[in-house]
């Protein structure tokens, strides 16, 4: 319960601070036209008595307040739905932005690796739109649950019995509540699922799986892997709807009868004289409405219930986002020694380490390769390097200074990287290089520079329209490239910012033929030799010949750190990069 004040309270808070007018206007104004609409059945009760006595006027005014009120009622209902269509649309795109927010905000990445986060985050992002659903959930039942008091306020005038009658609904509700608790806990169960259908969904319909798909037949195997996870959510959800609609059932046959007896008990105090004609059609009235709002009741409860469920999840989805806090220092040292000191790192919810323990010296301006087998924890480095992750023991210093102290901002305005996956900004191309500093996004010479740098200075120029190309598949006008092209693009957003003191390379040639990665990592060796302090560059690599030139050459096996020094030094020790050199020059021989 304190889950749910919590989650209204601040859906309320959004949709205010969103528009206040409107909100509270909402707000009041729903409960309000559900309150007036018992003026009807007023209305009606003082006609019918006027026509039964003979009362002309009685009659007429009872007719008039009937006509006001409906028309009233009509117009405000009108006005409050679009107020509130309107609002549930903003307090959507509010969440909106705080999802996105919370996901790109912290400054580590930690939380991708955590199943429980991606759980809740797969809800989330199926339930999103119940984000502004909230907002409308809370006032309409609201109004619900004003226009179902009113009238048994208004029905007890005529028999005091009959304002027992909310008592009866409670079981409804309780069983309504139960219906919403078990599906759920059903969807939670059914996430990780949910989560495997649509992967496989996306491999189905991914272009650049197609020809493997195809080659290897496995398109009936992924369709059928699909099937099984949808059954295997759906037979958990199915199994809750089953159960609870079998309580919300009793709870309607037990309301449904006290309401009979209510109207039977009235319907004998018009026989016995003991109430008028005017309260009978006055209770037979509001009677019908109690069913309407019941009705209403128990949908808008589960739809209250579901909606403020994905509130509570997007508030456990942050708190599982959070992580640790980040430095707030903003003097970064200039161009000084990184350094990793007795660095370990496990990934969120594993007891082993995936990379450490790690102590290394970058000297300022060195160039440097990390090599390794697959899983030998060379991306892992670079993350670390980046400030992506925070080590679980040690520390990484930056001039004799914590990374742990600096503000993010700081140290990533100070460095710039290529990762393996490399985004696919599908912008115009000028745009998807500029992007890399967003202040020199429309610095045509500064994007053609970067383009240049990065040995794609060819490649921009074959485009159809050159940097003004629309890049990407998904765009009837766009143009969509090849890995190469894009990883190329990857590299021209890597070299935007100015002067940084770190360029990080995680695989940057991957995608590159022979040639191509010969031709960028010349140009890499050549900033160096630009005026100005020399950064650290430091390059992932299987291509251990390309690498051969770098000042430092960090081996890693398992997590560990095995060898470090020079291509000389290394191949006069005779160890485990020398064997992987030797294999690898064989190889191209």
């Amino acid at each position: 319960m304190s889950n749910w004040l919590s989650a209204a309270r601040l859906v309320i808070g959004v949709a205010i601070r969103s528009d206040p007018r409107r909100a509270i206007l909402v707000m009041v104004l729903i409960p309000f036209f559900n309150i007036v609409a018992a003026g009807q059945a007023l209305g009606l009760r003082q006609m019918v008595d006027g026509a039964v006595a003979h009362d002309l006027g009685a009659a007429l005014t009872g007719g008039l307040v009937l006509i006001a009120v409906t028309v009233f009622v009509f117009q405000a209902s009108a006005v409050a739905t679009d107020l509130r269509r309107f609002l549930q649309q903003k307090v959507g795109l509010e969440f909106d932005r705080r999802l996105m927010d919370l996901c790109s905000g912290p400054a580590h990445i930690d939380h991708y690796h955590d199943p429980g986060f991606l759980d809740d985050a797969e809800l989330v992002r199926q339930r999103r739109t119940e984000f502004g659903g909230a907002f409308a959930a809370l006032v309409e039942n609201c109004g619900m649950l004003a226009r179902f008091l009113t009238a048994v306020l208004v029905i007890a005038l005529v028999n005091p019995l009959l304002a027992l009658l909310p008592l009866c609904i409670l079981p409804l509700a309780l069983a309504t509540r139960r219906q919403a608790s078990l599906i759920a806990a059903a969807e939670k169960a059914g996430a990780g699922a949910d989560r495997e259908r649509k992967a496989l969904l996306d491999l189905a319909t991914d272009p650049s799986a197609a020809p493997e798909v195809r080659l290897y037949r496995l398109g009936e195997v992924i369709a059928h892997r699909h099937r099984e996870a949808f059954a295997s959510s759906a037979r958990g959800r199915d199994a809750a709807h089953a159960r609870g609609t079998w309580a919300v059932t009793g709870g309607w046959l037990l309301f449904c009868a006290a309401l009979i007896g209510g109207l039977s008990l009235v319907t004998w105090s018009v026989v016995a004289h003991r109430a008028s004609a005017g309260e009978a059609v006055l209770v037979l009235l509001l009677g019908t409405r109690l069913v309407g709002a019941t009705t209403g009741l128990s949908w808008l409860i589960g739809w209250l219930r579901r909606s403020l469920d994905t509130v509570v999840l997007y508030r456990r989805l942050a708190a599982r986002a959070t992580g640790r806090p980040s430095g707030t220092d903003r003097e970064l040292p200039e161009h000084g020694d990184v350094v990793f000191d007795r660095v370990v790192f496990r990934y969120p919810g594993e007891g082993s380490q995936a990379l450490g323990p790690i102590d290394l010296r970058l000297p300022a301006g060195s160039t440097v390769a990390v090599v390794g087998d697959n899983g030998a924890g060379k991306s892992t480095l670079v993350a670390l390097l980046a400030g992506l992750y925070a080590p679980s023991e040690g520390r990484i210093t930056v001039g004799g200074k914590d990374l742990a102290e600096l503000a993010p901002e700081v140290w990533r305005a100070a460095s710039t990287a290529v990762f393996q996956d490399y985004c696919r900004f599908e912008l115009l191309a000028a745009e998807s290089v500029g992007v890399g500093r967003l202040s020199a996004i429309e610095d045509r010479d500064a994007i053609g520079a970067a383009v240049a740098s990065a040995g794609a200075a060819d490649m921009v120029a074959s485009l159809p329209e050159g940097l003004d190309t629309r890049l990407g598949g998904t765009y009837p006008d766009g143009t969509d490239l090849s890995s190469g092209q894009w990883q190329k693009l990857a590299l021209a957003r890597g070299r935007m910012p100015l002067a940084p003191g770190l360029i990080m390379l995680d695989e940057p040639t991957a995608s590159l033929d022979p040639d191509s990665e010969a031709e960028v990592l010349r140009a890499l060796m050549r900033t160096r030799a630009n005026g100005g302090p020399a950064p650290i560059t430091v390059v992932v690599s299987h291509r251990l010949t390309s690498v051969r030139a770098a000042d430092i050459i960090v081996v890693l096996h398992e997590g560990g750190l095995v060898e470090h020094g020079s291509h000389a030094e290394l191949m006069a020790l005779g160890g485990r990069y020398a064997r992987m050199y030797t294999l690898h020059a064989a190889s191209y021989t």
